[in-house]
């Protein structure tokens, strides 16, 4: 069956970089969601935790669930709030609204609008915004914003920033009043983590870096840390003038070895349509549709990469080396490698 393989040395060596940058491991807030960016939910946070990060960020109550005896504290980002939160977990507050509902006596961090204007309390709302906490018995550990142009050379990066900045010390002064005191703070993701000269927060947010990418710049060096593998189905060869696959997108202009592996669209990769050329790691193009279950290509072995840089595959799709991995199915085994 086809597979996807984790490699532990270059887990070690991108923890390495980030926490050398940012002065510790445990001001890595590890962000988990979406089964770790494909890469495996229960399986990275047991080796993130090995490596001494102590704190992580997920979508859902679900994937909080699935790894809370990996970590100290575990921020719930996306949760919609019902009354019944599991008071063990710290819950992002994206609207005023949510105040209302969340559990009494949960914990929380509201999230800053600072600019990007899709989830968070505005600055003229924080006294509105404590003074519900407080009559509600929430426990305001902390505060968060994202910055929507990390990733992009300009001015509105530095923009944000000063909003965000302003926010922090307007909200450390109304918490205050209310009786929070000694708030965490966390604005860095990993394009403005790879970017920054200092980080004056407790806490950075990295996703997409400890996996080995950044859409930046990468002042760190990072090694990508997932590769995809697939096992040969059947094998033939396509005689001069046939063709391969639906549509007959590819036909042979002399005889060639193909052969058929176990990966398809089913699996989360984007659907090939004989278009282009689009290679795998050895340089060998697919030949003809990418099928649901499976594609071809000439023949290469029994077992073959697929990609241990997802880079490429995303410029032919013109999208996100994001997309590329999160798209990738539960389905497909995933175990770690050391070499």
């Amino acid at each position: 069956m086809s597979e996807i393989l984790i490699n532990l040395n270059n887990l070690k060596h991108n923890v390495s970089q980030i926490s050398t940058k940012i002065g510790s491991v445990r001001k890595i807030i590890a962000v988990l969601k979406d089964n770790a960016y494909g890469h495996g939910l229960v399986l990275m946070a047991k080796e993130l935790a090995n490596l001494g990060v102590r704190y992580a960020c997920v979508r859902s109550i679900d994937e909080a669930n699935d790894i809370k005896e990996f970590f100290d504290d575990i921020l719930v980002l996306s949760h919609i709030p019902n009354g019944n939160e599991n008071i063990d977990f710290t819950y992002a507050i994206n609207d005023l609204s949510a105040l209302e509902i969340i559990k009494e006596n949960s914990k929380i961090h509201f999230a800053i609008d600072t600019l990007m204007h899709r989830n968070g309390i505005l600055q003229k709302d924080f006294e509105l915004a404590c003074k519900i906490a407080k009559k509600r018995n929430l426990k305001l550990l902390g505060a968060y914003t994202h910055f929507r142009s990390a990733d992009e050379i300009g001015s509105d990066y530095f923009a944000q920033k000063m909003v965000y900045e302003k926010s922090k010390k307007s909200l450390k002064a109304v918490a205050c009043k209310f009786g929070y005191e000694n708030l965490v703070f966390h604005s860095h993701n990993s394009a403005a983590t790879n970017r920054a000269e200092k980080i004056d927060d407790d806490f950075i947010r990295v996703g997409i870096s400890l996996y080995g990418y950044n859409e930046f710049c990468d002042t760190l060096n990072l090694k990508p840390i997932l590769s995809l593998w697939a096992n040969r189905v059947s094998k033939r060869v396509l005689k001069k003038g046939c063709c391969v696959g639906y549509g007959a997108k590819f036909c042979a202009k002399e005889d060639i070895n193909i052969a058929t592996y176990d990966l398809g669209y089913a699996d989360g990769l984007f659907r090939y349509n004989g278009n282009g050329e689009l290679f795998i790691e050895n340089g060998k193009k697919l030949l003809g549709k990418m099928s649901m279950d499976s594609f071809s290509c000439e023949d290469s072995g029994e077992k073959i990469c697929i990609f241990k840089d997802v880079t490429k595959w995303a410029n032919f799709f013109n999208t996100i080396n994001y997309e590329i991995l999160v798209k990738l199915s539960p389905r497909i085994k995933r175990k770690i490698v050391t070499e």
